[in-house]
């Protein structure tokens, strides 16, 4: 079953890896072919801007293999894991440092997109400068510790001892998470810790009991958070949603029985809700979580090399085993190519300046965070 949501389709339903072209003979794959940009032996280097074990970790490593099968002349993949600043470093790194030949890729996601838009103090690089190959709609999971007596998303109103998230920076993914919990009205009642070094760094914390509520985005949550919660370790909460063409924030395919941020809302305070905070909520759901992930190559890279990637990564996206890998390992996402693709990366752009300017108002407000958009 498909949902349509904002700008993209969806299906209901170590720190350094190489990985090769699979070649397995397949009509629409282009194995063995040397008379395009790339050859057989060729490495690209895709940054992955965090630590390994997380969402955008797992996604690049798992479409990496098919999109070395499905690229003309099968260059190999080697995922290379840059932690720091909530992927702003290896960002950074990648848009300053990594030469524009054609052999570097950066992947990213929304921790890596929030600090742009929100013009975090130490972003160096422009993601409208950059060349869209790939994106990917990613959901968020939050979920907390059977410790906290919480059995149900209203039991947050009332745990049974002080909720506990480890963070990353307030100026990440973060965000999406933070106004949840003030539309939520929880916020200001939990302790938050901000200085882990990703999202894979936070699970950790909560496994080791550090801290009792957590968010993973959904190839996290369901690689990582899904056994945990079968050895009843955890107890799933709610996602953050996604929005639909109409601007409605609706279900997470990939986790359809949990509730959506508004529909724990309503059953909190009966009501649906308004205000500052769930406008601003809308419109970052809507920009990042629609395109969560992608890659990116340089403006000035060579076009055939652009092409080439962009060709094999459509490819890639209809195999149909990686269709069924995705659906177990990712949650199942309809990846964006061509047309979709460059719409969500032109949403971007078009993010509600009034949201902006809440967002800044209230990092500054609650976290001290200064010099935004400056």
């Amino acid at each position: 079953m498909k949902k349509r949501i904002k700008g993209c389709m969806i299906f209901s339903m170590s720190s350094a890896l190489f990985i090769c072209g699979c070649n397995s003979g397949s009509s629409d794959s282009s194995a063995g072919s040397t008379d395009g940009f790339y050859e057989s032996g060729d490495t690209i280097q895709t940054v992955v801007p965090f630590s390994a074990g997380g969402g955008t970790d797992v996604t690049s490593r798992l479409f990496a293999e098919y999109w070395s099968e499905y690229t003309e002349g099968n260059p190999a993949f080697q995922v290379e894991n840059i932690e720091g600043g909530g992927s702003v470093n290896g960002a950074n790194e990648f848009a300053n440092l990594r030469e524009a030949d054609g052999y570097n890729v950066l992947s990213t996601s929304a921790s890596t997109k929030i600090p742009y838009l929100i013009g975090e103090s130490h972003v160096d690089f422009d993601l409208q400068g950059l060349q869209p190959v790939v994106g990917f709609p990613t959901g968020v999971a939050v979920y907390t510790s059977p410790s906290t007596g919480v059995e149900e998303p209203t039991d947050l109103l009332n745990p049974d001892e002080e909720l506990v998230m480890a963070a990353t920076t307030p100026t990440g993914i973060d965000v999406m998470t933070l106004l949840a919990l003030e539309v939520l009205g929880i916020r200001e009642d939990m302790n938050i810790i901000f200085g882990y070094e990703g999202a894979g760094a936070s699970r950790v914390a909560f496994e080791q009991g550090e801290s009792n509520i957590d968010y993973q985005s959904v190839p996290a949550y369901l690689t990582n958070v899904t056994p945990i919660i079968e050895a009843e370790e955890a107890v799933p909460l709610f996602t953050l949603g996604f929005l639909d063409d109409d601007n409605n924030l609706i279900e997470d395919p990939a986790l359809p029985d949990l509730p959506t941020v508004e529909e724990v809302h309503v059953e909190m305070y009966g009501k649906d809700p308004s205000g500052e905070a769930w406008d601003a909520y809308l419109d970052f759901v809507g920009v990042v979580n629609n395109l969560h992930r992608g890659f990116w190559m340089h403006e000035d890279a060579p076009e055939e090399a652009v092409e080439a990637l962009r060709e094999g990564a459509s490819l890639a996206a209809e195999d149909p085993d990686f269709l069924n890998e995705s659906e177990e390992q990712l949650g199942g996402y309809d990846p964006l190519v061509g047309e979709e693709l460059s719409n969500a990366v032109s949403n971007l752009q078009e993010i509600d300046q009034t949201s902006l300017d809440y967002v800044r108002n209230f990092l500054e407000k609650e976290y001290d965070v200064t010099g935004l958009g400056e």
